[in-house]
């Protein structure tokens, strides 16, 4: 009993010191940002801007949690007839916030793939003329309008590792909006900075 009692505890302390050698390498915190190009897949008139800030945090070897705040910007068609030297358009604005649980493929130590999902609260702003008619004329006046939707994430992204604290990132992520008020996607490239 007493050997086998000396190997359980030979056991469990060398698994402690695997764990914590292990843990130690893996724990790693990021802050990444970057620009690129926003649109939405229905109803588009052109694309836009996007720019995006995660805070990631990689407690496993494999797996990370991060948060993300991201703004796209793109345009749809407007709501009104054509006016000439008016801009018949609405100017989307979705501010994203995300929680992702993040998947770290294993790798070279230069390259590295990540797949990640998780959720976004969407609060989207619509920039637009709205029109008014009556029997002997048309009047417009700006407008905003906004709402908020649930949105899932799929997010794919490759690093290159340039230097010990700094890595280049291009990245794809589509927004499933899970309420049917219209999907986005985004293609960018930014940075990564390890602390």
């Amino acid at each position: 009993m007493n050997k086998f009692l000396s190997l359980l505890f030979l056991l469990f302390a060398s698994l402690q010191l695997w764990a914590q050698e292990n843990s130690a390498d893996s724990k790693e915190f990021k802050i990444s940002t970057g620009i690129g190009l926003a649109s939405a897949t229905e109803n588009i008139k052109s694309p836009g801007s996007d720019i995006w800030m995660e805070f990631d945090y990689k407690a496993l070897k494999n797996f990370s949690i991060a948060m993300e705040f991201e703004g796209m910007k793109y345009k749809r068609p407007g709501f009104g007839p054509d006016i000439p030297g008016l801009k018949n358009e609405a100017i989307i604005h979705d501010n994203n916030f995300s929680f992702l649980i993040k998947y770290h493929f294993p790798t070279t130590k230069k390259l590295s793939f990540d797949v990640a999902s998780g959720w976004t609260f969407c609060v989207t702003q619509s920039e637009y003329y709205a029109f008014k008619t009556d029997s002997s004329s048309i009047s417009w006046f700006p407008n905003v309008t906004s709402f908020s939707s649930y949105k899932i994430p799929f997010l794919g992204e490759a690093s290159y590792f340039i230097s010990k604290k700094l890595d280049v990132i291009a990245r794809a992520k589509y927004n499933l909006d899970s309420e049917n008020k219209g999907d986005a996607y985004s293609v960018s490239v930014g940075l990564s900075l390890r602390l």
